[in-house]
């Protein structure tokens, strides 16, 4: 059992100066959206009038396009404020005996460690960080340091990504998290569009501490154009994701920003499915594309959202489904080409009976199968360029 010192004065100096900040960010993205409101009002007091020239009544239009516009970015930028304000964490001091004991254990197998800290989010998640190096002229790595405070703080923890792999006589902060309840193994299959030498779609399996996530897009067209705005959507993604906000914020923010190109020829589909691995909690979201199907043995459910592709200003439609996985259970994300040009009148409810047929736990013959399952529905002719990805998760058996 872990013991703090709750009268620790620096955890309530650093507990004041983070809600002090969380606070500040609340008041901007408050503000924000009182200004989208004011640009809002602005058109709606517009649109009865219709008096003057007809090139009046264009320029009155596009400044009320541009206002809609500009209030749908400060709403999103409003949202992004309060999501990074909603990852405050409190800081605690590990105190006394335990601290002591934890220094000296490590100072035995020539680790100099200093500013033990928990960290404690709002959703309850533990983290551990402390500031390390060697004693002597050796290195030792970050997951072997992770393997002795398990033992001394009687936790399983894993280091977190963020950390250097080695450590050596430079001090560095490492951070460590509980071990997730559960791992994953994931696969793809993919096949090109006759006559076409790469794919239009694009795929990523992004993985942070304790979840995975399976990114999906399918770029107007075919060839290398398709590719190329595919490609963007997915790196575009990733990078947002890593700013630690979710699918639904990367959904909205890229909604918007194809949108204000203004070029049809560059729409693309986006499927997002975030596993949280410590819950077994699945968060689809989508913006046109194909449906996604979640199996459990024999049962197969089916999510599909009615959204249209990005750039297509769908950003109020509800884009978010939450599942929750268990043991065994397999999420599989495909593209618009997997169930077209089949012979029967709905492609995604045959698919979904034969997955339910299928009795394999292996990610990626499950992929493969449902790759040339399609092709032989489509008489071995492949129309148009097909993605599956599949994510299988299991309880984690060493904790």
């Amino acid at each position: 059992m872990l013991k703090t010192r709750t009268g620790d004065f620096q955890a309530e100096q650093s507990a004041y100066l983070l809600e002090y900040d969380r606070r500040r960010i609340l008041n901007c993205a408050d503000t924000f959206r009182s200004l989208a409101a004011v640009l809002t009002g602005m058109n709606l007091e517009e649109e009865d009038g219709e008096e003057g020239s007809r090139e009046q009544r264009l320029q009155k239009r596009r400044a009320q396009e541009d206002r809609k516009n500009y209030a749908a970015y400060l709403r999103q930028v409003a949202g992004l404020m309060q999501a990074v304000a909603g990852t405050s964490v409190q800081l605690i001091r590990l105190g006394g005996r335990q601290e002591r004991q934890i220094i000296r254990a490590l100072a035995g197998e020539g680790i100099w460690a200093q500013d033990l800290y928990l960290l404690r989010s709002r959703e309850g998640k533990l983290e551990i960080s402390v500031s390390v190096c060697t004693k002597k002229n050796t290195s030792v790595t970050a997951a072997e340091i992770a393997g002795f405070l398990s033992v001394l703080m009687d936790i399983r923890l894993v280091p977190q990504k963020r950390n250097p792999y080695f450590v050596g006589r430079e001090p560095v902060s490492l951070y460590f998290e509980e071990e997730a309840a559960y791992c994953c193994l994931t696969a793809a299959a993919t096949a090109v569009k006759e006559n076409e030498t790469v794919s239009g779609d694009s795929h990523s399996f992004w993985e942070e501490d304790g979840a995975v996530t399976m990114i999906l897009s399918d770029g107007v067209g075919s060839g290398e154009k398709a590719r190329q705005d595919s490609s963007r959507v997915v790196d575009l993604t990733e990078q947002i994701l890593e700013a630690g906000l979710g699918g639904r914020m990367a959904v909205q923010l890229l909604d918007s920003l194809i949108r204000a190109e203004g070029d049809e020829e560059r729409m693309a589909t986006l499927d997002v499915c975030r596993i949280d691995l410590k819950t077994g909690e699945c968060a689809i979201t989508k913006a046109g594309g194909a449906c996604t199907f979640l199996k459990h043995g024999t049962d197969v459910e089916q999510v599909s959202c009615r959204t249209l592709p990005l750039g297509m200003g769908s950003g109020g439609e509800d884009r978010e489904a939450v599942r929750s996985l268990r043991e065994g259970d397999m999420v599989i994300m495909i593209s618009d080409g997997v169930v077209e040009d089949w012979p029967c009148r709905d492609a995604q409810e045959c698919l979904m009976r034969r997955i339910g047929e299928l009795s394999s736990d292996s990610p990626v013959d499950l992929a493969n199968h449902i790759l040339r399952y399609a092709i032989g529905r489509c008489g071995g002719k492949i129309r148009d360029d097909m993605t599956v990805l599949v994510t299988g998760i299991w309880e984690n058996q060493v904790r």
